[in-house]
């Protein structure tokens, strides 16, 4: 599949606390950023974005902070108003010290996409569920030489290790609601050991 073969890993430089957002949705959800946002992450030493921003500019923002790196999103509507995220890389491998990091959205592809958007309405009780239905994908793409696997899309924040991988979902930055289940917004952190421990949080907006 485009973009999930054969990838060399970006090599951070600085690692041992990451912060890690996802499903911004500027400007068809929220009209800017959240300065909050920017406050929760300082301190970071690298920021990876799970996509969906829809407006990349955000990216300057959040550089700002400290060095960003975002994957695209699934595909909305942002054509027809020529803000999109879809020119962002479909995922990316990082090296931090002795973690390998793969970072998608965690659609993979327009059929799943599809497929994800009748689950959700028929399929799924909790979110709960489409995270677990999630994490089973991205088990099966995911580079082998991964051990943390950064992910977006059911806008529910989970932290959950599975076959010695830890699958990391930061939460939404427009928060969720789904059914009878809702989610604050918030952003994610991982600070990672030099022993190859890794423990996470979250910073509710």
């Amino acid at each position: 599949m485009e973009g999930l073969t054969g990838q060399h890993p970006i090599v951070l430089e600085r690692w041992s606390r990451l912060g890690v957002l996802s499903d911004s949705h500027v400007p068809h959800r929220l009209p800017a950023l959240p300065k909050r946002v920017l406050e929760l992450l300082e301190g970071c030493d690298a920021i990876l974005h799970a996509g969906d921003l829809e407006a990349p500019d955000i990216l300057a923002e959040l550089s700002r902070v400290a060095p960003t790196y975002a994957v695209r999103g699934n595909l909305h509507w942002q054509f027809s108003t020529g803000t999109h995220d879809q020119d962002l890389p479909l995922s990316l491998l990082f090296q931090a010290g002795p973690h390998v990091i793969w970072l998608t959205h965690g659609h993979l592809r327009f059929r799943y996409l599809v497929l994800d958007k009748v689950s959700r309405r028929y399929q799924f009780d909790t979110p709960e569920q489409l995270n677990d239905h999630l994490i089973r994908r991205l088990a099966d793409w995911r580079p082998p030489q991964a051990n943390i696997v950064i992910f977006g899309h059911s806008h529910f924040a989970c932290a959950k290790r599975w076959d010695g991988v830890l699958y990391f979902n930061p939460g939404a930055v427009v928060g969720l609601c789904y059914r009878s289940h809702t989610q604050s917004p918030r952003v994610g952190v991982l600070h990672l050991g030099g022993d190859g421990d890794v423990r996470w949080e979250w910073r509710e907006l």
